[in-house]
């Protein structure tokens, strides 16, 4: 046998393991072919779950930034709208001033509730200070009234030319009930006592005001209550209010702090700027801006 006959045979001895190592690799290619797609797929999955998670979280976020922002909204409406309440009631006839005002301090007790939930500790911590200090508004509001009507009532009742030289009975009772009033909270305790008649007969004799408003102005000060310089005030300051307006800043400061947030909605869909969610609610209506942010 020849060389070219050795070559024939070997070469058809070798061309079935050939065959068998291509089929072979051939399969493995398409084994690790497919593995890599299936990995691929895989991590594709993971990363599609991953960013909807995140994306989840982040609406959810959202959502709880926009309630918080709601919410300290709505309780500072409440408050400001207890606040303006107890400035204007003097100005409200006695029988409706009851009314008027629980309604405002309901609102207030009710808007803190969601807010108990959303809020951050130092935000809650201001804002049940607020409300705390609503509850005291709420207690001196009528006595506060009442005197500060009288006040009003006797400063008018006052002579409208010259004082000084004024010997009309009825302008000089009520400047001396006037200054009774507004004195009275520095007065000791036998002094009162031996001024009240003389308080009740410049109340009457001024006829400035009815005898229900007489009677209103008598049993608060009979009472003599601690907090009578506080409600009654002075020509220039509100101390009452004044307290308010220190409570209303810091609780204002800390929902702005935390309104990096999302603001309330619009009514037309949109959301405004997150510090107008606060500001927005700013009462104008109180005098001399004393509850500007």
């Amino acid at each position: 046998m020849n060389l070219v006959d050795l070559g024939t045979v070997a070469g058809a001895l070798l061309t079935p393991p050939i065959a068998f190592v291509a089929a072979l690799w051939a399969r493995r290619s398409g084994r690790q072919s497919a593995d890599a797609t299936v990995v691929s797929g895989v991590n594709q999955a993971h990363g599609s779950v991953t960013a909807a998670r995140v994306q989840t979280r982040g609406e959810l976020e959202l959502r709880q930034r926009a309630a918080l922002a709601d919410t300290s909204a709505a309780f500072l409406r409440a408050s400001d709208a207890l606040a303006r309440t107890v400035q204007q009631l003097p100005g409200v006839v006695p029988e409706e001033r009851h009314a008027q005002l629980a309604a405002h301090g309901m609102a207030v007790e009710t808007t803190l509730g969601p807010l108990e939930l959303l809020a951050p500790p130092e935000l809650l911590c201001h804002a049940k200070a607020l409300r705390g200090y609503c509850r005291t508004l709420e207690n001196h509001a009528l006595d506060r009234a009442v005197l500060r009507s009288a006040v009003q009532a006797l400063e008018a009742g006052w002579c409208p030319l010259n004082a000084e030289i004024c010997d009309n009975d009825h302008h000089s009772a009520a400047f001396v009930a006037w200054q009774l009033l507004m004195e009275w909270p520095d007065r000791e305790d036998e002094e009162r006592w031996a001024d009240r008649g003389l308080l009740e007969y410049c109340l009457e004799e001024s006829q400035s005001m009815t005898e229900s408003e007489i009677a209103g102005v008598l049993a608060v000060v009979d009472r003599a209550p601690g907090t009578w310089s506080r409600m009654i005030g002075g020509i220039v300051r509100d101390p009452l209010m004044e307290q308010f307006t220190a409570l209303r800043a810091p609780f204002v400061e800390a929902a702005r702090s935390t309104q990096s947030l999302v603001p309330p909605a619009q009514p037309d869909g949109r959301r405004a700027c997150a510090s107008d969610a606060v500001s927005a609610t700013t009462p104008s209506a109180i005098s001399g801006g004393c509850l500007s942010a």
